[in-house]
């Protein structure tokens, strides 16, 4: 019993002892703690854990070094904007009687502010006239307001860009950017919604002078079609009327064979001529009716074309309703 009762005093008081060093003594850290837990956090490639302790470290003493090691994390997350920051708050720091290490911060801070400011994106907003014209009109890109026409400097990456003013939001559209990319970007809603009622009017004209043309392509290619139908049957008969002079293939002499071989010949030649006609014309009205914009669902008043191609066997031709 008296062993028993021993182990357990023992193991509480160590269980309580462990429970005091746990979140306690984590808190309580030094900032000498917290900054050489960070740099090995750093040299690992644990770059949140990292800048998670220098915070800690630059909140209970802030020194160059915490200053550097945060601009070089945040540098490593793609947080550029956010590290040239740092670096420059670390190099505008003074201190009296500045030590040899505190210089050597700053050297370091001065050379890798000089390469990183060429990584940061920069975003310009161009605007129409009439967009200019908006009441208070505000421009913000992921929560930040930047000002048209100014270029911004962003991070690498997605980003969303919001344009409102009095009446409220107006267009809002994302875009990426990519390391040393300098890009401007237009934004014209209204612009952009009378380029469309334009576009649509052209449209709706140009859609029935490719309608008229269809048309005609077709009234040709149905003619040709006929043409070409027609003399082949003739072509056809004044063969057949040319073999008969032409038995077990022995021609007689007469009248008949030279016209019939002749007419045969010049039939033949215009019913090719037809055909390719035909074909032409055909082929044009198939590629204007599949490239003819369709009239919109809500068209109140959808033109229709008073020609109507009228097609027969050896004959072709339109009608127009008045």
């Amino acid at each position: 019993m008296i062993r028993c009762t021993a182990l357990t005093l023992v193991l509480s008081c160590w269980s309580l002892c462990a429970h005091a060093e746990g979140p306690g003594a984590e808190a309580h850290q030094s900032p000498d703690a917290l900054t050489k837990g960070a740099i090995v956090a750093f040299d690992h490639g644990d770059y949140p854990t990292a800048l998670a302790l220098l915070k800690r470290a630059s909140v209970v003493a802030a020194s160059p070094v915490v200053g550097l090691y945060v601009a070089r994390a945040h540098a490593a997350l793609g947080q550029l904007v956010e590290a040239a920051e740092d670096y420059r708050a670390v190099v505008e720091s003074t201190e009296d009687g500045q030590s040899p290490t505190h210089l050597h911060v700053l050297e370091h801070a001065r050379d890798e502010l000089a390469q990183l400011r060429p990584r940061i994106p920069s975003v310009e907003f161009a605007l129409g006239d009439s967009e200019l014209r908006s009441r208070n009109l505000r421009l913000v890109v992921d929560g930040q307001l930047v000002q048209p026409g100014t270029p911004a400097q962003v991070d690498p990456g997605h980003h969303e860009v919001v344009a409102l003013d009095a009446d409220g939001e107006k267009t809002r559209l994302t875009f990426e950017a990519t390391e040393g990319e300098a890009k401007t970007i237009g934004l014209s809603w209204r612009s952009d919604a009378m380029h469309v009622g334009k576009e649509s009017f052209s449209a709706s004209g140009s859609s029935g002078t490719r309608g008229t043309l269809g048309v005609v392509a077709l009234t040709v290619g149905a003619t040709g079609l006929g043409v070409g139908t027609v003399t082949g049957i003739a072509a056809m008969t004044r063969y057949s009327a040319a073999e008969q002079h032409c038995p077990a293939g022995h021609c007689t002499e007469g009248p008949p064979v030279p016209d019939d071989g002749s007419a045969f010949r010049a039939l033949r030649t215009i019913s090719a001529a037809g055909f390719v006609v035909g074909g032409a014309g055909v082929g044009t009205w198939l590629g204007l009716l599949l490239t003819t914009p369709t009239q919109p669902a809500n068209a109140e008043h959808p033109r229709v074309s008073p020609w109507t191609p009228v097609v027969g066997m050896g004959s072709a031709g339109a009608r127009y309703v008045f």
